[in-house]
């Protein structure tokens, strides 16, 4: 699994449309946003759904079935810009790091940590980064 450190994710895009941006504020009752700006949930969901992999491609690369019983181990939002609206962001990372543990229940599993960089594609800035963890646990062999 440390082979797994530094691995990089095929690059991802991104682009919150007026639209998309309206409905979402619509549908959270948002205040207001300054003109152009796009709600800061999508540093979330930017980072998810731009990414260049699917949850079962993530699965085939930690060695885990997509059964295994994966859990969200917590994570942090950094943002350093805004995110605008019709800006077409490049959905940038991978893993960087790998930690082996055991529980008394759980048994074996490894927290798989990975690094998630929203670029600006006209300043080349990251204006957003999501690092988060997953659990995915290891079934023995029988």
């Amino acid at each position: 699994m440390s082979d797994l450190v530094g691995r990089r994710f095929p690059d991802g895009s991104y682009t919150v449309t007026p639209e998309e941006n309206a409905r979402l504020c619509d549908l959270v009752d948002a205040p207001p946003l300054r003109d152009g700006y796009a709600h800061p949930i999508y540093a979330h969901l930017a980072t998810h759904v731009g990414k260049g992999i699917t949850f079962t491609e993530f699965t085939e690369i930690v060695g885990a079935p997509l059964d295994a019983g994966y859990l969200f181990a917590g994570g942090t939002l950094e943002w350093f810009e805004p995110i605008l609206v019709g800006r077409e962001y490049v959905v940038r990372g991978g893993i960087t790091s790998v930690e082996h543990r055991e529980g008394r229940r759980t048994g074996r599993f490894d927290v798989v940590t990975t690094t998630i960089d929203l670029i600006d594609t006209v300043t080349d800035h990251s204006v957003v980064r999501s690092i988060e963890g997953t659990i995915v646990p290891r079934r023995e062999a029988a």
